[in-house]
């Protein structure tokens, strides 16, 4: 079997509010991550944090003593502790969507690429795990083509614009990062145009104002709560990173419903009052996700059942431990699909969702076929005396 393990918590363990410990912790993990491989003790390991999981893959050195999953993240919530078939079965299932807290969706496919990236970047990337970046994600890809989770099942973003629209179409978004993007573009598939987009750097709330429409402002601007338009509004939706409260009663003028994604929380307490508006977090949305999931029983055994299988092949792919010509295909497409990623978080972020998924269909087919021309040279070279 593969020697690899998986150490963490998500949302099927504990409520979003809770993990958010972990997540203030991950940098000491991290630190103690690379301690441990200073001292031998693990080859490699890559960092998975998101508002609803938190989770640690390693290789483990063999004869080395390895911490309990409670050293490792140096925490009392409940955790999973997983080796070689298990660990990769389940994180194939991660890759997928079938563990997510909105079963289905694909923006964990995009932070698994950022932690492997970031492994990578650190020198965490061991020979095993870099192995495992490139037969994972192509494979979740495949599954999720094959059993139709490709087809835009819902989203925690897309349940939180649910909950705003619900209300009304005056809407502001705080928060200019991913989550941020992915809320405005759900809005414009819904035909919505956003009265507000705030964000500590004005420049990149007028960046996204320039082409989701609406009107940009500084956080400073919006949390002063004086701007007439917070006067008008119906609905707030907020994703930004703070260990501190930054919106509260005064700051979202008349809105009835704030919904907050941001993790942790960043709402102050009177918001929370009596006579204020109807407060959404993630561990709410959690629960509405989980009430959703009975409609997808079927699917998701179907699902199960295709991680199940493919998971058994990559770990004997994993534990045979040798190149394998057929995965040049596989390399030169993740490669190219990673670069694109990077791209739609810089000088491509101004791109909706359906521009980009074009560009990846574009991308992924140029990349296929530059791959077959190099095995077709390799296997040329190989016969060649």
């Amino acid at each position: 079997m593969s020697p690899v393990r998986l150490v963490g918590s998500d949302h099927s363990l504990a409520q979003p509010s809770r993990l958010e410990q972990l997540g203030a912790a991950a940098e000491a993990i991290q630190a103690r991550l690379i301690e441990l491989r200073g001292r031998g003790a693990i080859a490699g390991a890559l960092l998975l944090s998101t508002c609803n999981r938190f989770e640690v893959v390693l290789e483990p050195c063999a004869g080395a003593a390895q911490p309990s999953a409670t050293e490792l993240l140096g925490t009392d919530l409940p955790l999973r502790d997983l080796s070689d078939g298990a660990a990769v079965e389940h994180l194939l299932g991660v890759a997928t969507g079938l563990h997510s807290m909105a079963f289905g969706e694909e923006q964990i496919q995009g932070q698994l690429r950022t932690a492997f990236r970031t492994a990578e970047e650190l020198g965490m990337l061991s020979r095993k795990l870099h192995m495992l970046r490139n037969r994972l994600l192509p494979l979740a890809r495949e599954i999720r083509q094959r059993t139709g989770l490709d087809q835009r099942p819902p989203s925690i973003a897309s349940m939180a614009v649910d909950q705003l629209l619900a209300v009304g179409t005056r809407i502001a978004i705080v928060g200019a990062g991913a989550t941020g993007r992915l809320l405005l573009e759900i809005l414009q598939r819904r035909q919505v145009v956003p009265v507000l987009i705030a964000n500590r750097s004005v420049d990149k709330a007028a960046a996204l104002a320039q082409h989701y429409g609406g009107r940009a402002l500084s956080l400073h601007e919006f949390v002063r709560g004086t701007d007439p338009a917070l006067r008008e509004l119906d609905g707030v939706a907020v994703a930004v990173r703070s260990d501190e409260p930054v919106l509260d009663r005064r700051s979202v003028g008349s809105a009835r419903i704030v919904t907050d994604l941001s993790q942790p929380s960043v709402l102050a307490a009177d918001l929370r009052e009596p006579g204020g508006p109807r407060v959404v977090v993630l561990d709410d949305l959690g629960r509405t996700a989980a009430a959703c999931a009975d409609s997808y029983r079927e699917r998701r055994h179907v699902v199960q059942t295709e991680v199940v299988a493919a998971a058994r092949h990559l770990c004997n792919e994993l534990a045979a431990d040798r190149p394998n010509l057929g995965r040049v295909v596989d390399l030169h497409v993740e490669g190219a699909l990673a670069e694109l990623e990077r791209a739609f978080g810089d000088e491509l972020r101004h791109l909706d969702e359906r521009d980009r998924q074009r560009l990846r269909s574009v991308l992924e087919r140029a990349a296929r076929r530059n791959a077959h021309h190099h095995i077709r040279d390799l296997r040329h070279l190989a016969r060649t005396p």
